[in-house]
């Protein structure tokens, strides 16, 4: 059995085809792109795995799973269920690698590639659940830690023979955590003569230097800007790409909320919470004037039974799992709030949308609260 095979075999022609008219890139170049995404992911996930900390996120990860859609690609990535996948594939990057990991990972595909970052990171957005949803077939959707890590161990050399020439693991940071360059000499560095704090108070000149020259550099395709905030129980990973095409700039920010790893519970419910969210988002940003709204409200009715299970569930949580959620619940209320205020601007649709919209925000501030 060979796992990365396993995962491409779903990759049909018709998915390969969705994707690239999804990302924006010809179907060739789509199908290179997944030929390194693919063994990219499972080997970001086997150095997950390689600790029992990592081997139990994956495993919580794997348990917010819907396999029976997962194994309808095609469906997935068709209409707005192509935007949950979306959103549920960069909540899972977030969540697992973090947002440095993360975008390491986008910029060493990209360069490899040739394409943009903004098209790499929505690639690995739609392959991750793809990768995660065939870990989790070889368990029949019930792995646990152990288990995983020994299918990891199992496909670590098969993972590693699917990277195409020129690509590690190292690239990735998947491998030590401090790779050395090829050809670089590995043994331990002489002791430095100038003392340990040095390079902490160069480090701001540094970072303010290298973002002066990249932004001198009018012909650089794009600018990679992490940021990592911890608040409380909940981290907030926010990803700025700034995109140059000649003299003009577009700017696109995904942020990802997760919840400390220790809350297991409250990470649980947060699965569910995330596709809500992610389904709220996706059908208000189809909201364009009074017709698309009238479409938007059987939409959003859908969610409803999604929400009511939800606040049940978080009713049984206890008082430190309740805390952290309702906080997870607030960040991205405050993410959902942006989109909703720009779709009741439009005329008319605060009348068609409103009803429908209200009470199921004040029940999200209740469970935010």
């Amino acid at each position: 059995m060979n796992l990365v095979d396993l995962v491409k075999d779903q990759l049909t022609g018709q998915v390969l085809g969705s994707l690239s008219s999804l990302v924006g890139a010809s179907e060739a170049d789509t199908r290179k792109a997944t030929s390194a995404a693919v063994p990219a992911l499972l080997g970001g996930l086997a150095k997950l795995a390689s600790s029992q900390g990592g081997a139990n996120q994956i495993t919580s990860a794997l348990g917010g799973l819907d396999l029976g859609q997962l194994g309808n690609l095609a469906g997935m990535l068709g209409g707005s269920n192509a935007s949950r996948m979306a959103d549920q594939g960069g909540s899972l990057l977030g969540s697992l690698f973090g947002a440095s990991a993360t975008g390491k990972m986008v910029e060493t595909l990209a360069g490899f590639l040739g394409m943009k970052p903004g098209i790499a990171r929505s690639l690995l957005a739609y392959l991750a659940p793809i990768v995660l949803g065939m870990v989790a077939k070889q368990f029949g959707g019930r792995p646990d830690a152990a288990g995983l890590q020994r299918l990891f161990s199992e496909q670590s050399s098969n993972i590693k023979n699917a990277l195409p020439a020129g690509l590690s693991l190292g690239d990735f940071g998947t491998g030590s955590t401090q790779p050395a360059a090829k050809g670089r000499d590995t043994r331990e560095p002489a002791r430095s003569p100038f003392p340990a704090w040095l390079p902490l108070v160069l480090l701001p000149l540094l970072a303010f230097g290298a973002w002066y020259m990249m932004n001198l550099d009018k012909e650089r395709k794009a600018l990679v800007i992490e940021e990592e905030v911890k608040e409380g129980p909940v981290t907030i990973d926010r990803t700025t790409v700034i995109e140059r095409e000649g003299k003009k700039l577009e700017e696109a920010v995904v942020e990802t909320i997760s919840i400390d790893p220790k809350f297991v519970e409250a990470i649980r419910l947060s699965k569910n919470a995330t596709e809500l969210f992610g389904g709220l988002t996706s059908v208000l940003k189809g909201v364009t004037n009074e017709d698309t709204a009238r479409l938007a409200i059987p939409e959003l009715e859908k969610l409803a039974p999604v929400l009511s299970g939800v606040q049940s569930e978080a009713e049984k949580l206890g008082a430190e799992e309740k805390s952290a959620f309702g906080q997870f619940v607030s960040k991205n209320l405050g993410l959902l709030q942006k989109v909703i205020d720009a779709a009741m601007t439009i005329p008319g649709v605060k009348d068609l949308l409103g009803p429908v919209v209200t009470p199921m925000i004040e029940t999200l501030k209740k469970l935010g609260a």
